[in-house]
């Protein structure tokens, strides 16, 4: 199994410029090595397959699906100590670029699944998206929007870990909201802003973005696997200014929020024009006004499965099988196909039972234990031999 989270690691599929087809290869060729069924392939455009394998176990039991995205985030600038693209294993690490985002838990939903010889009842589907790191336009978004998917509920291998691995059992898919929030002023020659009234918009953002980092708070549900409410970070991305010699005329700065269940948009969208009209009668010359990005990154709803779920039931049991205990219920802090799969599709989807920590994706050193990587197809069996098993109660599931 290790050889097959190596081979992964080693076929990259940065996303941008994306193009999953060379990783969809090694999959179709790792389920024929296993005997399971060849998947059918599911694409909006052809650079950008999505695969699904279903097992028929028989009659009876409930529906599973596995699921995993196959694209990672691009190296970017960050410094490896590595060759991101080459599989290094280090202290009991399994090194390279979506080692834990989340090449080791496709790896493991191949090899769980093909474990499965005893189960009798009920059917398990594989489901390995694309474009998952750019919004999904070409994976879970078109697959939910052209009701391409069957199943009674959804467990994605999301890197789950936030101080160790398996330590928390996610309920909830956070939601985001991002906007950019554009200030204006006077540009002109720099030399006479000491003799003629002109405002710096440069300023008026940077007096603007403190003013929302420390003082706007959107209302929000509360929520008890949430306390504090929805994360808000300013400033993710900042601009402004000419050059030299030129006082500055337009600056902005972009704002990602992490939105909770029960957070209604255009109740968002009011109280952050609120506060905006608050700071213009306050800051001298603030001329500003909020654009969101197109959707879906300037509005995706949260999701939550109820912990009464079966989903939920037969995960905590198999997390307590392998680990020995049950991690406590929590909020995945990110936003994952759960969005469309349970937001859209209507699936209950649990967002995040993955081997890793959330911490080491997306940044340079990426890594998951070897440990992790051996217990994950031992919880994801664990997980399809109870749920499979259940009598499903019709209730919450989207078929076609």
């Amino acid at each position: 199994m290790r050889q097959l989270a190596e081979a992964l690691i080693e076929t990259p599929s940065p996303n941008l410029p994306g193009d999953e087809r060379a990783i969809a290869g090694v999959i179709t060729d790792a389920l024929e090595e296993r005997g399971l069924p060849a998947p059918l392939t599911i694409a909006k455009d052809p650079e950008r397959p999505n695969l699904l394998s279903t097992i028929d176990f028989g009659a009876g039991g409930s529906h599973l699906c596995l699921c995993g995205h196959m694209d990672t985030k691009p190296v970017g600038s960050a410094e490896w100590d590595t060759d991101p693209f080459e599989a290094t294993v280090e202290d009991g690490r399994l090194y390279g670029l979506g080692a834990c985002d989340m090449k080791a838990a496709l790896a493991a939903i191949i090899e769980a699944t093909g474990s499965l010889h005893d189960v009798q009842r009920g059917r398990m589907s594989l489901l390995f998206t694309a474009d998952e790191e750019n919004k999904a336009l070409h994976g879970a978004r078109f697959l939910a929007e052209t009701q391409a998917l069957e199943a009674d509920a959804i467990v994605i291998g999301e890197p789950g870990g936030i101080d160790d691995d398996w330590d928390h059992l996610h309920l909830v898919s956070r939601g985001l909201a991002n906007f950019t929030v554009k200030v204006f002023g006077d540009q002109g020659h720099s030399s006479l802003s000491d003799q003629k009234p002109m405002v710096n918009a440069s300023l008026n953002m940077a007096r603007l973005l403190v003013e929302l980092a420390e003082g706007f708070k959107p209302s929000s549900p509360k929520h008890s696997l949430v306390p504090k409410g929805p994360t808000i970070n300013p400033g993710v991305k900042v601009s402004g200014g000419v050059n030299f010699g030129v006082f500055p005329g337009q600056a902005d700065f972009s704002v990602d929020v992490r939105t909770l269940p029960g957070m209604e948009r255009r109740r968002f969208e009011a109280e952050l024009e609120t506060w905006l009209e608050e700071k213009t009668n306050n800051i001298p010359g603030l001329r500003a006004h909020i654009e969101f990005e197109p959707d879906p990154g300037g509005w995706l709803p949260a999701t939550e499965v109820p912990g009464d779920a079966p989903v939920v039931g037969a995960t905590a049991e198999a997390l307590n099988e392998v680990l020995g205990h049950v991690p406590p219920t929590a909020a995945f802090p990110g936003t994952t196909d759960a969005a469309w799969l349970q937001g859209v599709a209507g699936i209950p989807t649990l967002p995040a039972v993955g081997p890793g920590l959330l911490e080491r994706a997306h940044r340079a050193n990426e890594f998951v234990s070897l440990a992790a990587l051996d217990e994950a197809p031992l919880i994801y069996a664990g997980i399809a031999r109870r749920f499979c098993a259940q009598e499903h109660n019709g209730a919450g599931s989207k078929r076609t």
